[in-house]
């Protein structure tokens, strides 16, 4: 019985202090546009890199334009953790950032990529 007991207090303590962070099924960061996305590419190839854009325009000479626009945020709390149990004392402290990352490729009649450009924003 004592075992079970210890072993339960362990795991709470060891699995309360760890990060609770949702896996994003959206996969656009910097490092896969610098790495998967060449001038030449096609467009299916494109979308199977970086997935559906948030907008398809056109430019002044009739080309299509993939706008992907991603802002994410962070979050992190920390409370008093393994110390409250020890000692009953709480500390907490909190921070947060935003990330945003926008991706303009530019395509040529033939429909594959002429010219890309990206811009990342961490606030």
């Amino acid at each position: 019985m004592n075992k079970i007991i210890i072993i339960s207090l362990t795991s709470i303590i060891l699995f309360s202090c760890a990060a609770n962070k949702p896996n994003d099924s959206d996969n656009l960061t910097l490092g896969t546009v610098q790495s998967k996305i060449f001038k030449g590419q096609s467009q299916s190839a494109v979308m199977d890199a970086l997935g559906s854009p948030n907008i398809i325009t056109k430019d002044a000479q009739g080309r299509e334009v993939w706008t992907y626009d991603r802002i994410s945020r962070d979050n992190e709390a920390q409370s008093g953790g393994f110390w409250f149990f020890l000692f009953g004392k709480s500390s907490s402290a909190s921070s947060s950032s935003s990330k945003s990352l926008t991706v303009l490729i530019t395509f040529d009649d033939n429909k594959n990529v002429l010219d890309y450009t990206y811009q990342s924003l961490k606030y």
